[in-house]
């Protein structure tokens, strides 16, 4: 790693690094949600289940607020959750 990323990641929790990552891929997803229409649907289904895995990792090492626009890894959860099972939903009915 190169010294100026090893400095942001300094003194940061794993909970803490977890979340850093989640967090991309939370814009991620949300990015791919509103260009719906224009990227394939298959883009959310991967980046929402990145971030389901990555946002309940930080949570479970204890992370209890988050950047993201829900801020509670809970409700980010949940939210991606519920975007996984409509595109799938969608995806397997099309």
């Amino acid at each position: 790693m190169s010294g100026r990323v090893a400095d942001r990641y300094a003194g940061l929790s794993r909970a803490e690094k977890y979340e850093r990552l989640a967090f991309t891929f939370c814009k991620m997803g949300t990015v791919g949600l509103l260009a719906w229409l224009l990227t394939p649907p298959i883009f959310v289904l991967v980046v929402a289940s990145v971030a389901i895995v990555l946002y309940a990792r930080a949570f479970t090492l204890g992370l209890t607020r988050s950047r993201c626009f829900l801020r509670k890894p809970v409700l980010i959860v949940a939210f991606w959750s519920v975007v996984v099972v409509a595109d799938a939903g969608w995806l397997l009915l099309r």
